[in-house]
């Protein structure tokens, strides 16, 4: 399942086994109790941590973050906009499957990435 997780768009096969596998690595402890709204809060907080820390989110965490929020929300991509006072808010939103495959395949073309069905990591923009 493609999933746009702010400005990078990853691959998750089986997003509720990878959650499944992997939820302690991600470290939000048992997801099962987790509501929409813990989910996004706990995404958001590890965005701006690999952003302050790293720059980039590595793929892999960032497939593990998009098993979090599909297994929870059902959403397929988590997107941070700017508020017109200067904040940023999280949103989740369903975008059509179509649109995802679409996109993936222009991310890859404007960075010269591997197509979208493949392992690679992949940058939507910066």
């Amino acid at each position: 399942m493609l999933f746009l997780l702010d400005n990078q768009i990853v691959d998750v096969d089986i997003p509720e086994m990878r959650l499944e596998r992997r939820w302690r690595r991600i470290g939000c402890g048992r997801p099962h109790a987790f509501r929409a709204n813990d989910v996004v809060n706990f995404v958001h907080a590890r965005l701006e941590q690999a952003r302050f820390f790293v720059g980039q989110m590595e793929y892999q965490e960032a497939c593990d973050l998009a098993s979090l929020i599909i297994s929870r929300t059902g959403a397929n991509s988590f997107i941070l906009q700017r508020t017109a006072g200067g904040a940023i808010e999280p949103a989740l939103k369903i975008i059509p499957q179509l649109v995802m495959e679409a996109y993936a395949v222009g991310a890859a073309n404007d960075e010269g990435a591997a197509p979208y069905n493949q392992a690679a990591p992949r940058i939507a923009f910066n």
